[in-house]
């Protein structure tokens, strides 16, 4: 049962890394190529969708992670010590988007695509910047998470 504990944990936050790094690499820099006003078409939705439906998968990520410390106990070395930092990496990067991100991503979500408000591009790349930290975040509690998985479970088939 601990092993599909360790994959669900896994699955879930890598899913949820992959998909900011994709927004990062591939859709974002793809939305810039637009013209401003099918920019500002856009953008409302998409930030929308997104920042509904990112909090809970940052939030169950966050407990799978914390769960998955404990399970590889202790938390004071080894494997567990390297899921708990992941644990600790996730809760700042859930921190620095509630702080910086999402106070931007509303203010899009809520823009008239007819009129936009007058620095939205200038959010918008603000946004990006900011963004490109969180996958940085994301990335590296993902390594550190599955370093403790994997030696986890290395040390269970020993």
């Amino acid at each position: 049962m601990a092993t599909l504990y360790d994959i669900a944990t896994a699955t879930v936050a890598a899913t949820m890394a992959g998909n900011e790094f994709a927004v990062a690499v591939f859709i974002h820099p793809q939305l810039r190529k637009l013209n401003d006003n099918a920019h500002a078409q856009i953008a409302p939705p998409l930030a929308s969708v997104l920042g509904k439906a990112m909090p809970f998968w940052y939030g169950f990520s966050l407990v799978l992670i914390l769960g998955a410390a404990f399970e590889h106990s202790p938390i004071s070395s080894g494997s567990g010590l390297l899921i708990a930092f992941s644990g600790v990496l996730w809760a700042l990067t859930i921190v620095f988007t509630i702080t910086m991100l999402v106070p931007i991503n509303n203010r899009v979500a809520r823009m008239s695509p007819q009129r936009p408000y007058p620095t939205w591009l200038e959010d918008r790349c603000r946004w990006d910047k900011l963004h490109r930290i969180r996958v940085e975040l994301l990335v590296v509690a993902v390594l550190l998470l599955l370093a403790g998985l994997f030696g986890g479970i290395t040390t269970h088939v020993s």
